[in-house]
């Protein structure tokens, strides 16, 4: 159990992946009593849009917490083994996950768990809008901060990954939407479409004993 010095809460993009939501929240309750956790849950049929979804959490908790986890579902922290000290600027902290072989499958990955407060997203106005399906919203989101000349910290971070498959590797259509992804974070970040113009309707709030989920159209 770890107990911090400020208000954490869990944003946690989300569909149809409740296997690992029966084992995500348990896991980070029982190291993170007090803090709380977003499960952020795209309804629907549009393909899924991670970024997007944290641009959600983030709007419907800011005034809930102190900093916040951009988080994974499938990515468990080990306990003892992660710093969560409250950060001076963005953080990453998925630096030693057990699918990349605790090491970082290229030098600026910045996704899994990432670290910050409300200061730190709004610099950036969030994650761009408009990746969909699978991939690239992370490495725009890293780049908004180089390209804002901000700082960007890493902390070595382990975590234990949870059996997944990728989409992008099975699906026609979503190696399509990766293709258009790839060839969009290409270009600078478009700092005007971000937390600013994200549009979407939540459907409804299930507060349940250990997270909330909110299902939301986007």
């Amino acid at each position: 159990m770890v107990k911090l010095d400020y208000k954490l809460a869990f944003i946690v993009p989300f569909r149809d992946r409740y296997e690992h939501l029966n084992i995500y929240v348990p896991h980070y309750k029982r190291i993170f009593p007090d803090a709380d956790i977003y499960i952020i849950h795209q309804l629907g049929t549009e393909p899924f849009n991670r970024g997007k979804l944290l641009n959600v959490g983030f709007l419907f908790a800011k005034e809930k917490a102190d900093a916040y986890d951009l988080s994974d579902i499938d990515m468990l922290a080990v306990e003892g083994q992660v710093d969560y000290s409250a950060p001076d600027a963005v953080t990453h902290l998925a630096s030693a996950v057990s699918q990349y072989d605790y090491t970082l499958p290229y030098p600026t990955y910045f996704s899994g768990h990432v670290l910050l407060n409300a200061e730190h997203m709004e610099s950036v106005n969030g994650f761009y809008n408009d990746y969909l399906g699978y991939g690239c919203e992370d490495d725009c989101f890293y780049r908004s901060f180089v390209e804002r000349e901000l700082p960007v910290h890493r902390r070595h971070g382990v975590y234990e990954s949870l059996d997944h498959e990728r989409p992008v590797d099975t699906d026609p259509k979503i190696k399509e939407l990766f293709k258009r992804n790839w060839e969009l974070s290409s270009k600078p970040r478009d700092f005007s479409n971000g937390l600013s113009t994200c549009q979407y309707k939540i459907h409804s709030v299930e507060v349940n004993d250990n997270y909330t989920m909110v299902n939301v159209y986007i």
